[in-house]
Order: C-alpha cells, then sequence, then structure tokens
C-alpha cells in the first residue's frame, strides 16, 4: 500500500455502524482528497431467490436507493465525491470482491450490520471482509 489513500469503498446496509463507517471515510477522503465508492448489496437468499416476490424487490430496491440517496447527501455535506453502487448477491462475498477487483486503497466497514445473528465480537460481513480483502479494513462500531 502507498502513503496515499485515493479510493475508499464503504459498504452501506442502513445500520448505525455503517452510518458511522461513513462519517470515518468521509474524514478520511477529505484529508487525503479521495473518492469514496458506497455500495450497497442486495441479498437475495439462494433458499428464497425462488420465492422472492415483485413486492419484496421493489421493496428492497426502494430501500438500496434510500441508503444510497442519504449516503450521496452525507458525502456531499461533508465535500467528498461517492459514487453509488448497487449489487445483489452474498454481501460479504460481494464485497470482498469488489474490494479486490476494485483495488481500494482502504474498506471502512461498520462492526455489524442489520442481522439479526450477533458474532462475539465482530459481524459475519465484516469478520469475512477483514480476512478476504486484500486492502486494508477500517472496522467502525
Amino acid at each position: 500500500m502507498s502513503n496515499t489513500i485515493q479510493k475508499i469503498l464503504v459498504p452501506l446496509d442502513g445500520s448505525p455502524n455503517s452510518a458511522r463507517g461513513l462519517d470515518h471515510a468521509i474524514t478520511i477522503a477529505r484529508q487525503f482528497g479521495a473518492t469514496i465508492t458506497g455500495l450497497h448489496v442486495v441479498h437475495i437468499p439462494a433458499t428464497s431467490a425462488i420465492r422472492f416476490t415483485p413486492q419484496q424487490r421493489k421493496k428492497e430496491i426502494s430501500y438500496a436507493e434510500s441508503i444510497i440517496r442519504n449516503a450521496v447527501a452525507k458525502a456531499e455535506r461533508g465535500r467528498v465525491s461517492l459514487k453509488p453502487r448497487t449489487e445483489t448477491g452474498d454481501p460479504k462475498e460481494k464485497i470482498a470482491k469488489i474490494a479486490n477487483d476494485g483495488r481500494y486503497d482502504l474498506v471502512v466497514i461498520g462492526s455489524r450490520g442489520r442481522g439479526k445473528g450477533k458474532e462475539v465480537l465482530l459481524g459475519s460481513v465484516s469478520n469475512y471482509v477483514l480476512h478476504k480483502s486484500n486492502s486494508p479494513v477500517l472496522v467502525v462500531k
């Protein structure tokens, strides 16, 4: 890693930790003149993919748009550039893949998201990304 940060990936799920992660990323981006990619992954579990109704899909897309819209507005208020990105799939795998493929200088992720299950120290997504990402990862709680 170079001593400069130009590209920051921030996974966004609408949780308070995710919002705090974005706040930290904005502070870092402002200091380095970096660009943030705000990523929301719509999780459609394989077991429910067949039963995923158009109403459920519409609700998830609306939720994703709301998260991204709020992140863009927050970044604008913080005077940094945020590129919105929405994907579908398993959040932990998708985030790690995008972090590695995009060669981000830093990933800023909340320690726990919206999931119902609680891990002992970290959420399952942040733990996975921490171990699978080739980029430095800042976990925010």
